[in-house]
């Protein structure tokens, strides 16, 4: 008696909404009650598994069957169809032949037995394979293609609207001529959304410090609810909010019926995401989020020993006779080394931060007031030059390394059918290993190249940006005075690249701005004796 084991694998949600599994498994069922001798032994399932994305490495159901092959606890593997056990090229097959190197018979309803007793049957496998992984990539195209036509249009996609939208039917049909769903603002969700936007660019909060202001001051979700840290999150990562329409990797062009937030704004609050995410300090503009009390947390060192200095609180709240409380706390920054490591530094222990902050504030005020007077046009002109020089540069360097391991590819490709048939120099699984090395590099080349062409993008657009800086950085004089304090600490850290406290409260202060029109002035280092 044959012992068989069968796999059953549907790729889609929405396959297994249509319980494709149950006519794959009666299909092998009756195969193997025509022939004598069989007997079903094992049944692995897998839903939505798409046989071309996931590698077998990723596949449980296929390595509990190797293993199981590998112990012998069966003799033939059924299948609907090929197709089941994988669709990539450059892995099904090789996998297909081991399990008959295992001893394994390995059998389809629809196509019969895999065999490999010549190099034909090698060719024909392969070619098998090859086939199936073209028409996975042939769908999955039609599919991105489709999509990315409807989100060009400023068509919407399905699903839920995101928040700050609404959906209505704007007289629009379908092939089938039904109507059809477009998103539309939503006044009242669209306010909260720039409020959000507002907090993060303009008072430099985070994501979870947000969600507390809103629930603070009785904002809540569509539900009724709270917001929560990861919505918000999601909300300032969305290229929606810019009336950017997006289905993978293919986006819109901005429609402006759609757009809730300005392009700078945008690009600022993903800008301040990719520096919460670093772990260098090197080039941080945002504050740090302890100590709200305190302007220059993460950017204040001891003169004396160079080590960062801390945040700390000293005084106490005392109870007046008359019950109220008399509260005596004051914030400081405070030498971690002289604090804990008193052989490192033998400077001043800490500082009165309200005393280090009032003396750096003039030193914002007056280096405001100077950006205000200092000419632009000439600098950005030619910072603008340099950028897109830079830029594609770096492009065609790239785009040379795609086309290289693209040509690898191919040239891979044909060698391995060549193998298959004998006439080559490698073995099939060497070359499908160099090949599976080579895809991951295409791939990266790939990255590559995208990434840069949006930095030359961006680059060529360059002069409008550092003019929306420059002009950000004279708003900033205007308002300095009257902003709220967690405004002045993102402006703080903006300007500042260091702030150096010594004995006596002198205070040295280095100016950190990013525009070239700004150098002469940066280089500057003021010094403050209180």
């Amino acid at each position: 008696m044959k012992r068989v084991y069968t796999l059953y694998r549907v790729s889609t949600l929405e396959q297994v909404e249509k319980d494709d599994i149950p006519m794959q498994k009666q299909a092998c069922h009756e195969f193997v009650s025509k022939n004598p001798g069989w007997k079903i032994t094992g049944e692995f399932s897998e839903k939505g598994v798409s046989g071309f994305k996931k590698s077998v490495k990723e596949r449980d159901a296929i390595l509990e069957i190797q293993r199981h092959a590998v112990e012998k606890l069966f003799d033939v593997l059924l299948v609907f169809m090929f197709d089941r056990i994988g669709r990539r090229d450059d892995e099904t097959p090789f996998i297909v032949e081991w399990f008959v190197a295992q001893g394994i018979e390995v059998w389809s309803v629809n196509e019969g037995q895999q065999r490999f007793d010549t190099h034909v049957d090698k060719l024909l496998n392969y070619i098998y394979y090859w086939q199936a992984s073209g028409e996975s990539i042939k769908t999955s195209i039609r599919v991105k293609t489709r999509m990315g036509q409807l989100v060009q249009k400023g068509h919407f996609k399905g699903g839920t609207a995101p928040y700050g939208f609404k959906l209505e039917k704007l007289g629009r049909v379908n092939k089938k001529g039904k109507a059809v769903y477009d998103l539309v603002t939503d006044d009242v969700e669209a306010a909260i959304v720039r409020l959000i936007f507002d907090r993060f660019v303009n008072a430099g909060l985070g994501s979870q410090s947000i969600a507390s202001y809103l629930t603070k001051e009785k904002i809540f979700n569509r539900k009724g609810e709270n917001f929560v840290s990861g919505t918000i999150r999601n909300i300032v990562k969305n290229p929606i909010y810019r009336g950017v329409l997006k289905s993978g990797e293919t986006k819109s062009e901005p429609f402006e019926h759609l757009r809730i937030i300005d392009d700078d704004t945008y690009y600022r609050a993903q800008d301040y995401i990719r520096q919460r995410s670093m772990t260098s300090e090197t080039e941080r503009f945002i504050p740090r989020r302890y100590a709200t009390n305190c302007l220059l947390t993460g950017n204040i060192f001891c003169a004396t020993c160079g080590a960062r200095l801390v945040t700390s609180t000293g005084g106490k709240r005392r109870l007046r006779k008359d019950g109220t409380v008399y509260d005596r706390r004051y914030w400081r920054y405070v030498c971690y080394n002289h604090m804990r490591h008193r052989e490192k530094c033998d400077g001043q222990s800490g500082y009165t931060a309200t005393k280090v902050d009032e003396a750096v504030i003039e030193v914002i005020r007056d280096v405001l007031s100077q950006i205000k007077t200092v000419p632009v046009a000439t600098l950005l002109k030619k910072r603008h030059e340099e950028e897109l020089k830079e830029s594609k540069a770096k492009l065609i360097s790239a785009e040379k390394t795609l086309k290289k391991e693209t040509e690898n590819i191919e040239t891979l490709k044909r060698e391995i059918v060549k193998a298959i048939k004998g006439e080559s120099g490698f073995t099939p699984e060497l070359l499908n290993d160099a090949l599976v090395d080579t895809k991951e590099r295409r791939d990266g080349a790939q990255v590559t190249v995208n990434s840069l062409t949006k930095e030359l993008c961006e680059a060529e657009h360059l002069e409008e940006t550092l003019r929306a800086q420059n002009e950000r950085l004279v708003s900033w004089a205007d308002i300095f005075n009257d902003c709220d304090f967690d405004v002045k600490k993102l402006i703080a850290c903006h300007l500042i690249s260091k702030v150096q406290v010594g004995a006596g409260y002198r205070i040295s202060v280095e100016l950190k701005i990013s525009l070239e029109q700004y150098m002469a002035l940066s280089e500057q280092d003021f010094e403050i004796a209180i």
